[in-house]
């Protein structure tokens, strides 16, 4: 009797941790960060951070910017991550081990540490750009500080999230089903169309999930490539350290926090409401 009630004082502790932490860490700081952006000067309850915002040409205009990069990026590490992690999934291999080893890398890099090997490779006096140079005479593809620098240092730690999302999902493929599609005829692309991404949907909505939200709050990578090209991890850090406006960086933090969900649970509901009326037009034709 006394041990059962031991385990059970056990595993009412353990299930308050989590909430807890989540209280602590995530609840509790966007309360403050939700009381403080909605504080007047008076004391008064006030939306006029969230005015600024929403009229402001420039926040508008970052909004976008983060929307961009975080979408192309996340597209260009799916186009990229699902025949990665097919084949790091594959027969054993050498070669294997070694590709995946080298697509966790980025996971221990820093945001600014990317960001340097961007423009080491394709700033003004970049490995390519120099090289380009020498050859042509002309400098070419010096586009670090531009969109597509951000972009590519975007997709650089993109990449292994999406991965590592994938790889447990593509183990569970049987061989012997891509074997068998290999043996009816299909192409390459045929398998992948077919068999492996309706296979991998759930995974591959993870992983999109998880790569638009890291996008959205990505900053050290941004930090060291912006040149003009603003998004809103910028904003709010310009707004609370070099204007010392706590109350519009909340404002922002807020907003960011309540797209990146919308956006969570879009994707997620989208793919529900996909698979729902797919298996209604299959239900159809069985009929």
């Amino acid at each position: 009797m006394y041990q059962k009630s031991t385990n059970r004082i056990r595993v009412a502790v353990l299930s308050l941790i989590l909430p807890i932490i989540f209280c602590v860490l995530l609840f509790w700081p966007l309360l403050t960060l939700g009381l403080q952006s909605l504080a007047g000067t008076g004391g008064e309850i006030t939306f006029a951070q969230y005015r600024e915002i929403l009229t402001s040409h420039q926040y508008f205009k970052s909004f976008v910017n983060t929307f961009l990069l975080s979408l192309f990026s996340t597209l260009i590490a799916l186009a990229v991550g699902i025949p990665a992690a097919v084949y790091v999934e594959g027969k054993s291999g050498k070669d294997r081990k070694i590709l995946a080893v080298l697509l966790t890398i980025p996971l221990s890099l820093p945001g600014i540490v990317i960001g340097f090997f961007i423009i080491i490779t394709f700033g003004r006096t970049g490995i390519v750009p120099k090289s380009i140079e020498l050859i042509t005479g002309n400098r070419a593809l010096a586009f670090a500080y531009t969109f597509y620098g951000m972009l590519l240092g975007y997709v650089y730690f993109q990449i292994p999230r999406v991965v590592l999302t994938l790889r447990g999902a593509v183990s569970n493929i049987s061989q012997d089903v891509l074997d068998s599609a290999k043996m009816l005829g299909a192409s390459t692309f045929q398998s992948y169309v077919y068999v492996i991404i309706p296979t991998l949907k759930s995974s591959i909505i993870s992983a999109a999930s998880l790569s638009m939200a890291t996008g959205f709050g990505a900053f050290g990578t941004a930090a060291t490539l912006s040149r003009g090209y603003r998004v809103i991890p910028l904003e709010i850090a310009a707004a609370f350290t070099e204007n010392f406006q706590p109350k519009l960086a909340g404002a922002m933090s807020i907003i960011l926090v309540l797209i990146t969900i919308f956006m969570l649970f879009g994707i997620t509901r989208m793919a529900e409401l996909w698979e729902y009326r797919r298996s209604g037009k299959e239900g159809a034709r069985v009929l």
